[in-house]
């Protein structure tokens, strides 16, 4: 018997699933979605994650970029879409 192809479902806590989170919307200027495009390829983690973990550092209850990431970031930004 084949298993099932894919990844298996990954939300922000155990037994979560992305697909089971409410959907948000949101219009962003050209330079802050390349950012975000950025932040995403350079950190390998998905664009929800990317954006979780940026209201939880603005809040003051997560962590931020470290000086590299933020430099690969800059650096890819610089570059332009992939």
């Amino acid at each position: 018997m084949k298993g099932k192809g894919g990844q298996p479902p990954a939300g922000l806590r155990p037994g979560e699933k992305v697909s089971d989170y409410k959907r948000l919307t949101v219009r962003l200027p050209d330079d802050v979605r390349a950012e975000l495009d950025a932040i995403s390829y350079v950190t390998g983690r998905p664009q929800w994650r990317v954006l979780i973990e940026a209201i939880k550092a603005y809040a003051g209850s997560g962590p931020g970029l470290d000086g590299d990431e933020q430099r690969r970031i800059r650096a890819v930004v610089r570059l332009g879409p992939k």
